[in-house]
């Protein structure tokens, strides 16, 4: 897997044109994904069609008093630990994740796409090569 990252951007306009621009080249929407604070994800989500991540711990509206207080204390104890991850599966450094999540809780967004999946790069092409053609007219 290829992943460039770009960013992290400033504003959120900034991300949708990096996001516009890689599908106009041929990326697939399935193959970007945004990072973002939790402000900044609904409107990205509205605006674009790739999946949009964050660190927010998700309330399913079941959890007791106490364990929402829990939820808000691990939040801000281990707010970049859930990007850190992945990031990190992406294949970026430690070092550089750390520096990615600092940028993303500070309010900055970063789109990684994987350059290799684009559209209409089918490896099992129907198409006959010139070579295959000349071999099958010598048989």
């Amino acid at each position: 897997m290829a992943n460039e990252i770009f960013g992290p951007f400033h504003s959120k306009e900034d991300a949708i044109k990096k996001v516009s621009v890689l599908e106009l080249k041929g990326l697939k929407a399935e193959n970007i994904t945004i990072f973002t604070n939790k402000e900044n994800t609904a409107e990205l989500e509205d605006r674009t069609d790739v999946d949009v991540e964050n660190n927010a711990i998700e309330d399913d509206g079941k959890d007791s008093f106490i364990d929402k207080i829990k939820k808000v204390m691990l939040n801000s104890q281990y707010s970049g630990l859930n990007i850190h991850e992945k990031l990190v599966q992406l294949g970026v450094s430690d070092k550089q994740a750390s520096m990615y999540v600092d940028a993303i809780e500070s309010g900055e967004i970063l789109v990684i796409a994987d350059d290799e999946l684009k559209m209409g790069n089918d490896p099992t092409s129907d198409t006959v090569t010139l070579e295959e053609e000349v071999i099958h007219r010598n048989s």
